[in-house]
């Protein structure tokens, strides 16, 4: 048990560490208009829990950047130039992590389209 809570601690002090953006970074980088893709997750709970899906999602191909935000569940992606990420591997990824996709959205034009989980 004392582990598990050094490993929640540790991710949680790990959220806190992110470098806040300025106004002035976020317009560079809005005006650049990088590649990004939104995917919003169900159930994560704990700080570990956005950690996991984090650490699963770093590792696709294309991927420069990522942030996922625990209190709203979306994680975005910011990815090379001409890369994109299929829904179908989204979708696995997160599964892996043991969650389920919501919905998926691109701020670019894709061969894949944008996805939204219908509700029950």
């Amino acid at each position: 048990m004392k582990a598990f809570r050094k490993v929640v601690a540790l991710a949680f002090a790990f959220s806190l560490a992110a470098p806040a953006v300025s106004g002035q970074d976020r317009e560079a980088t809005q005006n650049d208009d990088p590649r990004q893709i939104e995917v919003t997750i169900f159930g994560m709970a704990c700080p570990f829990c956005a950690y996991g899906v984090e650490q699963k999602l770093k590792k696709l191909e294309g991927v420069v950047d990522l942030e996922v935000v625990l209190e709203t569940g979306i994680a975005t992606l910011a990815l090379e130039e001409h890369a994109d990420v299929s829904n179908e591997l989204l979708q696995k990824t997160v599964k892996d992590a043991g969650f389920e996709v919501a919905k998926i959205v691109r701020n670019f034009e894709s061969e894949f389209p944008d996805f939204e989980k219908p509700k029950k």
